[in-house]
């Protein structure tokens, strides 16, 4: 196992983005989910020479894809939420060997393994925990942890200063900051319309089909 884990927790492509019903319908909300699913599992494809990937996911169509790629897959607890979900994910990364993990979402259309690349780099060499917190300052979109085995996740409101927090109390050190990219994650029906006008291309809008219904 490499030093470093991304966990990746997928919902299932026919649930995800509801926030989104007001302006797309279930079929294209399900194929956007899929493309997003996609964007990030190229992306880490890339990073192959520094990390192990760990999809979690209680859809086995999206382990199914994930184990196409030759990535670990980890089925979710059915009854589990999202930080459930990552300490499976956790602990599938520390049973391997994995020194540190980072969480990464699949709605950040503007991820790229380069951007990646440069904050695991950064990460270890300024501190033990980095949160890329997103636009608002609340939700924590990218969370790196060193060492694996003190992760402990609170996803939900206010999670990137409580993620914060609790790595402050292990006396770990901690850093939390934006990132123009890497902090837009497409959530509602505004991040999507701001997407499809942006001229940033890591993932970029495919036909007009769209355009037409945000537009």
């Amino acid at each position: 196992m490499k030093q470093l884990a991304i966990i990746i927790p997928v919902k299932a492509p026919e649930l995800g983005k509801s926030r989104l019903a007001g302006v797309l319908s279930a079929g294209d909300r399900h194929a956007l989910n899929w493309r997003l699913l996609g964007h990030t599992l190229d992306q880490v494809a890339a990073l192959a020479d520094i990390a192990e990937v760990i999809v979690v996911s209680k859809s086995p169509a999206v382990r199914a894809e994930a184990a196409a790629r030759r990535f670990t897959t980890c089925a979710e607890p059915a009854d589990s939420d999202l930080n459930g979900a990552l300490a499976c994910g956790a602990e599938r990364a520390q049973a391997a060997g994995a020194d540190e993990i980072m969480v990464l979402p699949v709605d950040l259309p503007w991820l790229s393994s380069h951007q990646i690349r440069l904050l695991v780099e950064a990460s270890r060499a300024a501190g033990d925990v980095k949160v890329i917190a997103d636009r608002a300052g609340c939700g924590t979109n990218v969370l790196l942890w060193r060492p694996a085995g003190s992760a402990q996740f609170h996803y939900g409101i206010g999670s990137a200063r409580r993620h914060a927090a609790t790595a402050t109390r292990l006396g770990l050190r901690v850093s939390v900051q934006q990132d123009i990219r890497l902090s837009f994650d497409l959530d509602t029906p505004q991040d999507l319309d701001r997407w499809l006008h942006s001229d940033v291309i890591a993932m970029p809008p495919q036909g007009s089909r769209m355009h037409r219904m945000v537009g």
